[in-house]
């Protein structure tokens, strides 16, 4: 999976999972038409966990009567450790055990390649320039109340003299997600050649010959004045 998608489109988080090879081996249970879920939970925790961030899961659980049919959507749920629980999207390809899965955001976890689509789109709705946007190699982070996380604004976007690098992402105390722009700003002017003396910068200034990252807001109509906040709505996302 390519998460680095210069696009802009959304990025897809299905995951394919060969279940069985040859008659009702690890496809059903007692050679039923029902699906081997319990091979389903193992393969989607042990996935879940490579693609997270520090993320330990005590188990997922699935339907234990789930009937083998191409296109059968049904849902799972994650278990985190210590606690919180979380929905896992799961849609069968085919009636041999090919399965397509995919983690939505929720109050418990954070799905990254969501999170860097909804900041691109905000980006981009501002400023009418689209970047990509970088939150790190994982794919799942624990969506964890107070916490703070920076993403990348790769190559940065030109705005009112100042350039947006990074955007700050804020957990505030319901899980619900807010983000702010930093921002570059220009180097102050150099000290006059007559002055001996050396100038310490006010708070919130830059050395000369340097630059200073700023936390910035603008509005969601233009580029000035926004706070993008991002509530999770209940639902399929929860």
């Amino acid at each position: 999976m390519d998460r680095r998608n210069p696009t802009g489109s959304s990025k897809s988080m299905g995951w394919r999972l060969a279940l069985g090879g040859l008659g009702c081996l690890a496809l059903a249970s007692g050679c039923s038409n029902r699906l081997d879920t319990s091979t389903v939970e193992a393969t989607l925790k042990a996935g879940i966990e490579r693609q997270g961030r520090r993320l330990s899961l005590n188990a997922v659980r699935c339907p234990s009567d789930v009937t083998r049919q191409a296109g059968a959507y049904f849902r799972c749920v994650g278990e985190l450790n210590p606690e919180g629980t979380f929905t896992i999207n799961v849609t069968q390809q085919d009636t041999q055990g090919t399965i397509t899965w995919e983690v939505p955001n929720s109050k418990a976890l954070l799905n990254l390649p969501k999170v860097e689509d909804s900041i691109q789109q905000g980006l981009a709705k501002a400023f009418g320039k689209r970047a990509l946007i970088d939150c790190g190699t994982a794919t799942y982070r624990v969506n964890l109340p107070g916490d703070r996380f920076q993403c990348q604004v790769v190559g940065g976007i030109e705005a009112e003299a100042t350039s947006i690098q990074s955007v700050l992402v804020s957990i505030d105390p319901d899980g619900n997600l807010s983000w702010q722009e930093l921002r570059a700003t220009p180097a102050l002017a150099a000290l006059p050649a007559a002055s001996s003396q050396p100038v310490t910068p006010a708070a919130g200034q830059a050395a000369p010959g340097t630059t200073a990252a700023q936390v910035k807001t603008t509005t969601v109509t233009g580029p000035t004045g926004r706070v993008v906040k991002q509530p999770y709505i209940p639902g399929d996302d929860d």
